[in-house]
């Protein structure tokens, strides 16, 4: 941000702070380049009042109203022109001579602390009552703090100052307009940090009702959303020479020979990963893994019959003498003096990104970037081309909405497309090669029955996939079964 180099600048030059808990500031030069002209029109004997709407339009005021304060709040030169600090207070009343510096807008005193506000949401609301995640309400407090900062360098407003009339429409759009322009911000970080707005300005309301029309006025706010891709994916063979890419040499490769495979069977997020412990493994009928999500929901996961046998033995191995009553150690973990810890995000990112580059030697295509949401899209991709409805892979998944699932994944493969093209054709067959057989009838001619056929496939091309094999296994709805991939 340009306050913060603007501080390490001001630091690296050896000057000193400007007051006790203040900051330097960029706006700062403002403030300089007003003292300096006022200072030197006075020494002159001219005119100061008379040359105040001057320095007004060069420095972008809005009116002339807004410019005298540079009078009262000048250096002690001013003190020897007390008729000039006398017409500066009939044009901007002081009180007894020194200049009241508080912003119009924050002087209501029936406005809500803004800073309690935002305290109580970040603490409170969002952490306590919601349940978000700590990294959803670091990206809000990141949010929060980037309008703040826009205020402070770009609308030169005192941090102390800042209050609920800084969040109106006008504000909310010229931040929108600096993100794009000012800053190159991508539509997508636009997008996020508006619903940041947005949503605190909503608790605000809530909070207090006066500030209604200040979350009306954000939500009418509408910003240029980011444009919609397909859904990267790894076709079968990367996803085939992933999940083989470590061997079975010694128990650490084993271990992380483990954890791509059942990444994937599962489509687990690599925070999800980490936290399973035994007692979320049950090996019986049907085999199945309780995952824990975001803000501490639960869904029920079934493992493919090879992802057990592979469970199995790695059971077997790195647990074998585990009991009911050690249900909250770590499924993957690591020993260190003796003590058992469980992988880190960062250590199992690691060993994917690992078993990446060691797959790029049997398979040269593979893509650059693996990563875990990549691999969760592959299962979600590969349920869906297998006849899975939506619904079934939303659940997996662990998604709140069937929107963001529809969002992501609802995108036909161009196989997929060709396939309903050809069926929806109702074009005649081509010729026949010129010379071929007769033989008094047209043996490419449909019969009755191909014509049926043809005709229901039609009628069903627009039509989602429909699930093959989806069965109710110990009346639990959301276990499926599906063709898994080979390892």
């Amino acid at each position: 941000m340009p306050g913060v180099v603007f501080c390490r600048v001001w630091m690296q030059a050896g000057l000193a702070w400007p007051k006790a808990g203040k900051r330097p500031r960029p706006y700062d030069f403002r403030h300089r380049l007003a003292f300096a002209n006022i200072e030197r029109w006075a020494r002159d004997g001219m005119d100061v009042m008379a040359m105040l709407p001057y320095l007004a339009a060069y420095m972008g005021h809005a009116g002339i109203g807004s410019t005298p304060y540079y009078v009262h709040a000048g250096p002690d030169f001013m003190d020897g022109y007390a008729d000039i600090v006398a017409d500066a207070e009939r044009v901007v009343p002081g009180n007894g001579g020194t200049m009241n510096t508080a912003r119009p807008m924050n002087t209501r005193p029936d406005e809500p602390d803004f800073w309690r506000v935002a305290r109580g949401w970040l603490h409170h609301r969002l952490s306590r009552v919601r349940g978000n995640s700590p990294k959803t309400v670091e990206a809000c407090r990141i949010g929060l703090e980037s309008y703040i900062r826009w205020l402070e360098t770009m609308e030169g407003v005192e941090r102390d100052d800042i209050g609920f009339g800084h969040f109106d429409r006008a504000h909310l759009g010229r931040w929108a307009e600096w993100m794009r322009a000012g800053r190159g911000y991508s539509d997508r970080t636009i997008m996020l940090r508006m619903t940041t707005m947005r949503a605190f300005l909503g608790h605000a309301s809530l909070e207090h009702p006066t500030l209604t029309a200040l979350a009306n006025d954000a939500a009418a706010i509408r910003v240029k959303p980011p444009a919609r891709k397909p859904v990267d994916h790894l076709e079968e063979e990367h996803t085939k020479a992933l999940l083989a890419a470590w061997d079975t040499g010694d128990a650490k490769s084993r271990r992380n020979r483990m954890l791509p495979i059942l990444m994937y069977d599962t489509a687990a997020r690599i925070g999800e990963l980490a936290a399973l412990t035994l007692e979320d493994v049950r090996m019986d009928e049907p085999a199945r893994i309780t995952i824990t999500g975001k803000r501490g929901k639960t869904r029920i996961v079934p493992m493919g019959e090879r992802t057990r046998r592979h469970l199995t033995s790695y059971l077997d191995e790195f647990h074998p003498d585990t009991d009911g009553s050690d249900g909250a150690r770590p499924l993957f973990h690591s020993t260190r003096n003796g003590t058992i810890r469980p992988l880190s995000v960062d250590r199992i990112d690691e060993i994917l990104k690992t078993a990446a580059s060691k797959a790029r030697g049997t398979c040269p295509s593979m893509p650059g970037h693996i990563h875990c949401r990549l691999i969760r899209r592959t299962r979600a991709m590969d349920l869906y081309q297998q006849g899975v409805p939506l619904p079934t892979v939303m659940k997996l998944l662990g998604h709140e909405s069937m929107s963001t699932t529809s969002a992501f994944y609802a995108f036909a493969t161009l196989d997929m497309m060709r396939k309903a093209v050809d069926a929806a054709d109702p074009g005649p067959d081509p010729p026949r090669r010129h010379g071929s057989a007769n033989n008094g009838s047209d043996s490419s001619a449909p019969s009755n029955s191909q014509k049926t056929l043809n005709r229901e496939t039609t009628r069903n091309a627009a039509l989602p996939p429909q699930s093959r094999t989806v069965s109710r296994l110990n009346n639990k709805p959301g276990l499926i079964t599906v063709k898994p991939i080979s390892v």
